[in-house]
């Protein structure tokens, strides 16, 4: 209540006395004194102010500083006037102004210079980013560092900071300063991949320890191999494509995980893609072997960045000739059996094509189905094809056979 009283008055004198306030006597010339010479303190310090006053009361003490203003009351202590500053504002490094008025007294000011707390635990926030660079001489970390004392107030400019690093076996030490409340320096990445340890100290205080990992940089051209059970093209067998040892241009393995595409052009330009990821910088990829006789030319990418060679892989047909046969009415269709390389039936699954054709070869229909057991079969109802002469195109295997019927 008292403290809302002299708010009151202290605006009433501001702005001065209207027609109707009485007025009030003007101030003595006499003026307060300061009996408290210490301007310098450190964050955390008992911050008193003493005032001699003819004025008993009605005296306060307006203080303000970063944090915003106050109206402090006096305790009267031997005769004097004195002003405890509260924690918010001895905590709070940096200038802290005064003025020290009374109802009919001068008012005197001054500013107090408190300085953060350098005796007391210095606590140290760090931050390190990005967390991951590529090995090379462009790439970098960025490590900033923020000491401060117990009440959050930073450093003066110039206090020195020790950085460490730590990468294999060697451990770097450099010094740097605080400037505008921070300091950072760059944590250069190397040559060879790995993990980079960094780490600060202010007044005997270290930070916690951050990493930054070193991977590696892109990759540069490499080669591939292929390995199979058999040359033949039967479309059951897997051919596996390999890649050497993938690195980049420090001789670092490239990261796990990396992509590679194989690009696979035949003979008549039709292209095929399979691909891998990479583990221990060895990419595979598996495709199935063709159905006829086929010229593959194989080259691997790791898209935008390398390539591989080109390799060539010749197929041999593994069906040379199938048998086509008909019961009297013609309207069933057997082909097989299917042979292979070894004189045994064909895998299941080989695509077999028929198309058909009326006497004015004009298509009518094409079918599809797959071997089984070598043997493969078409039905011609008489509902869809009436009787009359018809040719078939029998497709399978590269191999392309064409044989006219009549349908009874």
């Amino acid at each position: 209540m008292r403290q809302t009283i002299y708010i009151v008055w202290l605006v009433i004198m501001t702005q001065g006395c209207s027609p109707e306030t009485p007025k009030l006597e003007a101030p003595s010339t006499q003026a307060s004194l300061l009996l408290t010479k210490q301007t310098n303190y450190n964050a955390g310090d008992t911050i008193t102010l003493r005032f001699k006053s003819n004025q008993k009361t009605g005296s306060a003490l307006v203080v303000r500083n970063a944090l915003g203003s106050s109206l402090l009351e006096p305790v009267m202590k031997e005769g004097l006037l004195e002003f405890q500053m509260p924690p918010d504002y001895s905590q709070k490094a940096g200038i802290c102004r005064w003025e020290f008025v009374t109802p009919r007294e001068k008012s005197i000011s001054g500013t107090l210079q408190i300085a953060p707390n350098t005796t007391e635990e210095t606590l140290i926030e760090s931050y390190l980013g990005p967390r991951s660079i590529t090995a090379g001489n462009i790439d970098f970390s960025m490590f900033v560092i923020v000491p401060t004392d117990i009440y959050d107030n930073t450093f003066a400019d110039g206090t020195d900071i020790t950085v460490k690093h730590q990468f294999k076996e060697t451990i770097f030490e450099n010094e740097i300063e605080i400037k505008n409340s921070m300091a950072w320096t760059k944590i250069g990445t190397t040559a060879k991949a790995g993990r980079i340890l960094v780490t600060a100290s202010c007044n005997h205080t270290d930070s916690k320890e951050l990493t930054t990992l070193v991977y590696p940089s892109n990759a540069i051209d490499f080669t591939i191999t292929s390995k199979r059970d058999h040359q033949y093209a039967d479309g059951n067998q897997i051919i596996t494509f390999s890649s050497s040892v993938i690195t980049d241009q420090f001789n670092n393995i490239i990261s796990d995980g990396t992509l590679v595409s194989f690009l696979i052009e035949d003979k008549t330009g039709n292209l095929l893609q399979t691909s891998g990821s990479t583990l221990n910088g060895i990419a595979t990829a598996k495709l199935l072997h063709p159905v006829e006789e086929q010229t593959w030319k194989v080259t691997a990418y790791i898209t935008g960045i390398a390539k591989s060679n080109t390799i060539t892989i010749d197929f041999e047909a593994a069906v040379k000739d199938y048998t086509i046969s008909f019961p009297e009415d013609k309207r069933t269709v057997f082909v097989g059996p299917i042979k292979s390389f070894m004189n045994q039936d064909i895998p299941d699954g080989l695509v077999i094509q028929l198309a058909i054709y009326n006497s004015q070869s004009q298509l009518l229909e094409t079918k599809m189905t797959t071997s089984k057991n070598g043997l493969a079969k078409f039905r011609l109802p008489p509902d869809f094809f009436e009787n009359g002469i018809y040719h078939l195109q029998i497709k399978s295997a590269g191999i392309t056979k064409n044989i006219t019927v009549v349908l009874k």
